[in-house]
């Protein structure tokens, strides 16, 4: 049984998303992607997945920001000590 490119496309995933492929190593999965509706479907998610994380990340490091005061008295008291 040959693999209709879905397999390849899927494992590397993620590495396209990122940009992590070489025009050479792309293209295929490119054109796969292009005619496969089942790996247009798991892209879609992949994307969708990687802006829920990504967005959660950035609000996770809002909240645990040390109040700006508590920054600047942090930072005083390290320049006073040098």
């Amino acid at each position: 049984m040959s693999d209709c490119g879905c397999d390849k496309a899927k494992a590397n995933l993620y590495e396209l998303l990122r940009g992590e492929l070489c025009a050479e190593e792309s293209a295929p999965i490119r054109d796969h992607i292009a005619e496969c509706e089942g790996c247009q479907d798991e892209q879609n998610v992949c994307i969708q997945l990687t802006s829920v994380v990504k967005r959660a990340c950035e609000e996770e490091r809002v909240t645990n920001c040390p109040p700006s005061e508590l920054r600047d008295a942090i930072l005083r008291g390290l320049r006073a000590s040098v």
